[in-house]
C-alpha cells in the first residue's frame, strides 16, 4: 500500500506540468508584440554602452507605456 502514493503522485505531478506548459504557452500568446523592438533596442544597448543603459532605460519605458 505504500507504493499506492507515487503511482498518484505521478499523475498529479505531470499534470501540474501539463498546466504549467499550457499556461506559459497562452502568456506568451497574449504578449504585446509592439515591445518586442524597444526590449531588442534595450538588450543591445545594455552589452554595447552599459555605462549609458540605465539612463537609456527610463526612455524606453517610457516608450512601452505610452499610446501609439
Amino acid at each position: 500500500m505504500p507504493n499506492l502514493s507515487w503511482e498518484v503522485m505521478f499523475p498529479i505531478g505531470a499534470a501540474l506540468l501539463g498546466l504549467a506548459i499550457a499556461y506559459g504557452l497562452f502568456r506568451y500568446s497574449r504578449r504585446d508584440r509592439r515591445n518586442d523592438p524597444l526590449s531588442e533596442q534595450a538588450t543591445r544597448e545594455v552589452y554595447q554602452h552599459p555605462e549609458r543603459a540605465d539612463r537609456t532605460a527610463d526612455d524606453l519605458r517610457a516608450k512601452a507605456r505610452s499610446p501609439r
